[in-house]
């Protein structure tokens, strides 16, 4: 029998999940800062709500169930669509954040998987710039709490690439085809992406021109004089110009915009096709993984699954490449102990008088662990070093007579005698 897991998937022991759910901590604390409470959907969806908006190349990546009309979510904001579609009498606007697992059929590689996690936060309801901004300074903040120095926001809009297909005479019909390969800059380069819609059908002048949109250089207000220039008269780009000033200067406002820098970049794609007015990604420095936010607008969506139309606009952080980051700076796997101290009973005799220290730790909320293996305490000692475990509470004839325990800093060997609830006082400091 074959006991791997599945390709692009990951057993998670405790000390990686431990690390895991710091980050999920971390994020949800931040978004309830900004008011999104959190939502869940179901793991699994009908495929026609999955595949309603999603364009083909996703649709290939549904994983689904074998003889049914049911397939794994890919990402959480068709489910969310789908539920605030059948949902009317929800308040506007309507926010929620969700971190959860989605799972995509493709190629396992660095840092991508199959099954993986995102952290999402949602705005539904407003068409006003403001949410982008709100969205943007939660992620930016998210990030800064776990650690990340430096990071960068790139901010465009598809109402500007449609406005540049226009320029060119290109068919509305053939955007997604267009925007699928452009999202492929990073990875392939302009010689590839240029390869591919040369495969597509388009011209030399065609593909020239596409990406010379892409390649306007300046400040963000060059590059938005620029376009201006470039695109004047063609589809709703001043519109969607007007809507990047405006994103630029509301998160202007936010302190997070200390720590986080914001740019136009009109080489910026992403691929989903339900994607319709700003588009945004957030990346943070080193680490070769890619960008670690990303997201939009999607005003159309909603609309798709039977409900009034419905602006909505929303982010979502990777969290695995957020982990690959965070070990790379920190050399390690980030794992940490589950218990802050472990509680030695010297002989079984004592394990009663440990018994009564172990719940004084627990209710004191310090995370404590004993004995279960009847062990001698010098492999009660090894055990609690090998686990990463930092404190020891040893408990024999002298702690059971004045009603203490001696705690033992695991790392240095120092040692004090005192009462189970001093011992926790001084672990939580």
């Amino acid at each position: 029998m074959d006991l791997s897991t599945p390709r692009g998937m990951r057993d998670f022991l405790p000390g990686e999940m431990a690390a895991r759910e710091r980050v999920f901590s971390t994020v949800r604390r931040v978004y309830s800062l900004y008011g999104f409470p959190p939502m869940e959907t179901p793991a699994l969806e009908s495929v026609p709500v999955l595949t309603a908006k999603c364009g083909d190349d996703v649709a290939k990546q549904v994983f689904r169930v074998q003889d049914s009309d049911l397939g794994l979510r890919f990402d959480l904001t068709v489910p969310l669509a789908r539920a605030v579609a059948g949902n009317s009498s929800l308040a506007k606007p309507f926010k929620r954040c969700c971190v959860a697992r989605v799972w995509r059929r493709e190629e396992p590689q660095k840092g991508r998987f199959r099954e993986f996690w995102q952290a999402d936060a949602d705005i539904i309801g407003s068409a006003s710039m403001r949410c982008e901004a709100e969205l943007l300074a939660a992620a930016c903040d998210a990030l800064s709490a776990l650690g990340f120095t430096g990071a960068k926001i790139r901010v465009n809009s598809r109402k500007l690439l449609s406005a540049a297909m226009e320029k060119l005479g290109l068919p509305p019909e053939k955007e997604f085809a267009v925007f699928r390969s452009l999202d492929k800059l990073e990875k392939i380069g302009a010689e590839g992406v240029g390869k591919e819609l040369a495969g597509k059908g388009f011209s030399e002048a065609e593909i020239a021109g596409l990406l010379s949109f892409g390649e306007i250089r300046g400040s963000s207000a060059e590059k938005i004089s620029g376009a201006r220039e470039l695109l004047a008269g063609a589809g709703r780009a001043e519109e969607g110009l007007e809507e990047l000033e405006e994103i630029l200067s509301l998160f202007s406002g936010y302190a997070a915009s200390r720590a986080c820098g914001i740019e136009v970049d009109f080489a910026l794609v992403r691929g989903l096709d339900y994607y319709t007015g700003p588009i945004f990604e957030i990346s943070a420095g080193k680490g070769g993984v890619g960008s670690l936010a990303g997201g939009g607008r999607y005003d159309d969506l909603i609309a798709l699954y039977g409900a009034p139309p419905t602006p909505a606009v929303g982010i979502s952080l990777g969290i695995e490449r957020i982990l690959e980051l965070l070990k790379a700076q920190a050399g390690d796997s980030g794992a940490a102990p589950a218990s802050r101290v472990f509680v030695a009973p010297v002989k079984p005799e004592f394990y009663p008088c440990a018994l009564s220290a172990l719940q004084e730790f627990r209710a004191a909320g310090v995370p404590a662990e004993i004995d279960l293996m009847e062990r001698s305490l010098r492999k009660q000692l090894d055990y609690a070093n090998s686990s990463g475990i930092p404190f020891a509470a040893i408990v024999g004839e002298r702690e059971k007579k004045e009603g203490k325990v001696t705690l033992r800093n695991l790392e240095s060997g120092e040692e004090k005698l005192v009462s189970a609830s001093d011992a926790a006082k001084s672990i939580s400091t």
